[in-house]
């Protein structure tokens, strides 16, 4: 039943959006209207307003009326043509709707406060520099996430200089014995258990500097933080996937 009221609401907006776009603006005083176009009205507001979110960023009034003129007439030759009525114009708007309705909750969500990097993580990430760890993946088959100790999993014996940025951040993270959940693109997700770390044979080449590093594990953060909600979101749905 919620999926049809989703789907309900959805046509609704598409709808309404439809209207503000074809719709005839209401009746103005003859002081506002800056121009009428084969009957419909534009107002002066309007017209400075189409300008200033334009490409064409013009403060030469004419120039945006005639360009507000244009595009008054290729609204109307649309209509007159029915294309605001095809499916394919439906389809778009209805597209329109949701990637924008996407991109503002996308927005918001990354202007959580920012995350906290903590002198001890830097140290903990610069320590390992030189050394060889040695890490098993482990799979993950419940939700929420539940890691399985007694697998015996993937096993890995890498220098940590050579690891992905994202590993070394999960890494850096971990005392040998601990685990972490790890989000890779997709639905993917494993555990990755720390087994050890062995001191190195030669000091490393280069390492970053401390605020190459705390840019670096802030933006993990960052990333894991709207990772994990999404992840959240998914648990928390009911989901049904059909065959065929």
């Amino acid at each position: 039943m919620k999926y049809l009221v989703i789907i309900f609401a959805i046509i609704c907006a598409a709808s309404l959006l439809t209207l503000y776009f074809v719709w005839p603006e209401q009746q103005m005083a003859p002081t506002n209207v800056a121009v009428t176009v084969n009957g419909h009205d534009l107002a002066k507001a309007t017209v400075v307003a189409q300008g200033a979110g334009s490409a064409y960023h013009s403060k030469d009034y004419p120039d945006l009326l005639n360009s507000a003129i244009t595009r008054e007439l290729l609204i109307q030759e649309a209509q007159r043509q029915n294309l605001d009525k095809e499916e394919s114009f439906r389809v778009s708007l209805k597209t329109f709707y949701e990637e924008s309705l996407i991109k503002t909750l996308m927005d918001r969500q990354y202007d959580l406060p920012e995350v906290v990097v903590k002198d001890s993580e830097i140290d903990n990430f610069l320590s390992l520099y030189g050394k060889t760890v040695t890490f098993t993946r482990l799979p993950i088959t419940t939700s929420p996430p539940k890691i399985d100790s007694s697998e015996k999993g993937v096993q890995n014996e890498v220098l940590f200089d050579d690891l992905a940025e994202p590993l070394k951040c999960l890494i850096s993270s971990l005392k040998p014995g601990e685990s972490a959940v790890k989000f890779d693109t997709g639905n993917e997700q494993y555990a990755i258990r720390l087994d050890k770390v062995t001191a190195a044979m030669d000091t490393p080449k280069s390492t970053p500097d401390r605020e190459q590093v705390r840019k670096i594990l802030g933006e993990h953060k960052y990333q894991q933080q709207i990772t994990n909600w999404l992840h959240g979101l998914r648990n928390k749905a009911s989901i049904t996937i059909h065959n065929g």
